[in-house]
């Protein structure tokens, strides 16, 4: 057995974990509330649980809990903005405003307060200014998954929930905010660990019917001792940190010193008790720890492969197999479509003949071949074309046994290629970043789009940045046109570009996404061409890699070289080869121009070589205006359209580059 592997869940445990995960977080967090009213942790978990059964379920969850945990009216309205925010989720999924960072911040801080903003009018400032810390906590918690934190968000509702939990004054969900605040502060700096401990305490602070700051001031204190005494053990620690904390609570209170210093003390003990595995790094010269940095060349690989598998197959079903009734039904039109007592058979007797069929299919499967045994006398009795029919099952049989065979081979050949994705995120163990160095050339880059008419999305997607010292430019044409065209060049897209910024070549990339979009098309179909181009800043040297896609051109001067590949597009190729690799030295002056087949392609392209070859501008917008202008006047708006243009300038010209 692996290290680390000893207490893993069986698959079916941790696939049921996955489904209750978002139902009992949006239940548990409606506990976690600010002054009695407002629940900003658990429409943060609606937020992040986005689209699909995992926000319904989130939705569902924080329903039960509010009218648990919360009055009817309090209930009512944190129901109405979770319900609001799965519905803007699942409204804008596939827009580009859904992929922005702040969009579920935005969700979850917007949807609340315009629900509560209704019920605020004519209230004091008092009762505003707690609605907007809510709002505050909720776009925090939704905001941090993008720094890939969300955990600790949920843990603070959940210890927040735990505050109402007390006994003889004495706090279970004080001595466990404790204890978290020690964790956090492990990767912190001092100061960050001080302003991390008073955010802590204002939210114990605003879980009171009557807010006050008593301890926002004491576990602000106990964040700046934990993050100044970090080098020492982590018990001494936290009673250090503990007994700040009970000094201040004599000093602003001598009745609750006894109560703040136990429960401080309590969470320092569990801090202490805390397997080191479960704990973040320690910060360490303005770094989380030295491991994390080691660790970073490879993190973002990981994530682009991480990334891919979510993308093409998780959430995914298998195809269900195939219903044995078809090899009847098969027979039944090659032997009885012309047989005089059909109508007898299939209409008048059709209990009866459907009966013999049911009865029969066990015996002929299990052995693999159809015998006259297998149906009752009164059938074979009554059937006139009974050999004909036995003999017509028998072949449907067999290639019915050979479908099911082919079916499971496929299925296992997927289910391990999907796992091979997952797993190859954990075991990355090469690839580093390029670093940037000086004296590379100047560029400018210049793109844009164009629907076809009648579309508000275009199905072309045009990306340009950069990695070290090399400099991309993408095009992908997704198969067809509208909003699935649209998603499927954008996912082409963006997930090539996390390979190529993780630091993988272009190459291997591109063999990788093949590989992986030919196993999606098995069930969902669908393929994207790729257009790529790298320049090398350094040696002025462009390498082109083309899979189905349009023809590129470089204009130098008034000569026009097309580039021209007859690879297939991603998703289509069987080749276990990367795609052909053209390289182009390119010099001051030239213009590289990548497009769609909606601008032109091999076949009618004379008028766009003639119009490369008699330009005489230096703007690539211009030059993209003027591509995208003369289209449309030949080929009309009956195709999405993308132009992608990298130029170099000429000695003395602007060498800021402009996308």
């Amino acid at each position: 057995m692996k290290k680390g592997r000893a207490f893993a869940l069986p698959p079916k445990a941790r696939k049921a974990a996955a489904w209750l995960k978002w139902p009992l977080l949006g239940f548990l967090l409606c506990a976690g509330q600010v002054a009695g009213l407002y629940a900003p942790f658990a429409l943060a978990a609606v937020a992040i649980a986005g689209i699909r059964l995992a926000g319904l379920t989130a939705v569902l969850g924080v329903a039960a809990g509010a009218f648990v945990f919360m009055d009817f009216q309090s209930g009512l309205r944190c129901t109405a903005a979770a319900i609001l925010i799965f519905a803007a989720n699942t409204a804008l999924y596939d827009t580009a405003a859904y992929k922005k960072p702040y969009f579920r911040s935005l969700c979850a801080a917007g949807f609340f307060l315009l629900v509560q903003s209704i019920y605020l009018l004519g209230r004091s400032g008092q009762s505003w200014l707690l609605a907007l810390c809510a709002a505050a906590v909720a776009a925090e918690t939704a905001w941090l998954p993008t720094v890939r934190q969300e955990k600790w968000g949920f843990m603070c509702g959940l210890v927040l929930a735990a505050m109402p939990w007390t006994a003889f004054s004495f706090s279970v969900g004080r001595a466990l905010m404790m204890a978290l605040l020690l964790i956090l502060c492990r990767g912190c700096s001092l100061s960050q660990c001080a302003a991390l401990g008073g955010c802590l305490g204002l939210l114990a602070d605003l879980t009171a019917a009557t807010p006050t700051v008593f301890y926002a001031l004491i576990f602000g204190a106990g964040g700046a001792v934990a993050g100044a005494v970090r080098r020492l053990p982590r018990l001494p620690l936290g009673v250090c940190a503990a007994g700040v904390c009970g000094g201040l609570g004599l000093l602003f209170g001598q009745d609750v010193l006894p109560v703040t210093l136990w429960e401080c003390m309590l969470g320092a003990v569990l801090y202490a008790v805390l397997p080191e595995r479960l704990l973040p790094k320690r910060y360490a010269a303005g770094k989380r720890s030295e491991n994390v940095s080691q660790a970073a060349p490879y993190a973002r690989p990981a994530a682009a492969l991480r990334a891919l598998y979510d993308s093409f197959f998780r959430g995914q079903q298998p195809q269900p197999s195939e219903n044995p009734s078809v090899l009847f039904d098969r027979a039944a039109q090659e032997v009885c479509s012309g047989c005089v007592l059909r109508t007898d058979c299939w209409q008048s007797h059709y209990g009866d003949t459907y009966s013999a069929f049911n009865d029969a299919c066990p015996k002929l499967l299990a052995r693999g071949r159809a015998e006259a045994a297998d149906f009752p006398l009164h059938f074979s009795a009554r059937c006139v074309h009974f050999p004909a029919l036995l003999q017509a099952i028998d072949r449907q049989t067999h290639d019915y046994l050979l479908r099911q065979q082919f079916h499971r081979k496929l299925q296992e050949a997927q289910s391990s290629a999907r796992e091979q994705y997952a797993c190859f995120s954990e075991l990355l163990d090469q690839a580093a970043v390029p670093a940037s160095g000086g004296g590379s050339i100047g560029y400018r880059v210049s793109s844009s789009l164009r629907p076809r008419a009648g579309e508000h999305l275009c199905g072309d997607q045009v990306e340009h940045f950069e990695v070290g010292d090399d400099v991309y430019l993408l095009l992908c044409d997704g198969m067809g046109s509208g909003q699935e065209a649209h998603r499927e060049a954008t996912m082409t897209a963006r997930l090539l570009r996390q390979f190529l910024e993780a630091g993988i070549r272009p190459g291997p990339a591109l063999k990788t996404l093949n590989a992986a979009m030919r196993l999606r098309g098995e069930t969902c179909g669908g393929f994207s061409t790729v257009d790529l181009a790298v320049m090398q800043r350094k040696s002025g040297c462009v390498e082109l890699y083309k899979c189905g896609a349009a023809p590129s051109y470089l204009k130098r001067g008034g000569s026009v070289r097309r580039l021209c590949s007859d690879a297939p597009p991603a998703g289509l190729s069987d080749s276990p080869l990367p795609p052909d690799q053209v390289q182009l030295p390119v010099q001051a002056g030239d213009f590289l121009v990548l497009i769609s087949d909606g601008i032109a392609d091999r076949s009618c392209d004379e008028w766009l070589l003639n119009l490369l070859a008699g330009w005489n501008g230096s703007s690539a917008d211009e030059l993209t205006a003027l591509i995208l202008s003369e289209s449309r006047c030949r080929k009309g708006l009956g195709d999405d359209c993308a132009v992608a243009v990298l130029h170099l300038p000429a000695a003395g010209e602007n060498q800021k580059f402009a996308v």
